[in-house]
């Protein structure tokens, strides 16, 4: 399920790892060490049945659901199942008929459920910087 969207930074070595407080508050960050940094984010007010479904997205659009797929189609070659393709790689990139399509339902669901505010945001348990 999809919650919102928000734009990624670009990993780095040390300021994105857990640090040794982190892992002494955390301790499943262990397995899974290191933060995914955003920003300019949106997220939905919701629960987990007011998230876009991925597999919605996937079976409606196919391979064109994604950028690697549609790639493939027009070669000729390599994978065109998008399920195979995000099972293959922690992050896919969203092909444009996949992105306007997500981002319809985005809006849609915040309207009719709204926004985590900013306040709401800054309740979460964050990491220490």
């Amino acid at each position: 399920m999809i919650f919102g969207r928000a734009i990624g930074r670009h990993y780095e070595e040390g300021r994105d790892d857990a640090s040794a407080s982190d892992l002494a508050k955390r301790p499943w960050k262990k397995d899974w060490p290191h933060y995914i940094r955003v920003h300019d984010g949106g997220f939905l007010a919701g629960t987990m049945e007011n998230g876009v479904s991925l597999g919605e997205l996937m079976d409606e659009l196919g391979p064109h659901a994604f950028g690697s797929t549609t790639e493939n189609i027009k070669s000729g070659t390599g994978n065109t199942d998008p399920r195979k393709a995000i099972r293959q790689h922690p992050a896919v990139r969203l092909a444009p008929a996949g992105l306007e399509w997500l981002s319809e339902r985005l809006e849609l669901a915040f309207q009719e459920h709204g926004r985590l505010q900013p306040a709401q945001l800054a309740k979460l348990d964050w990491p220490e910087f």
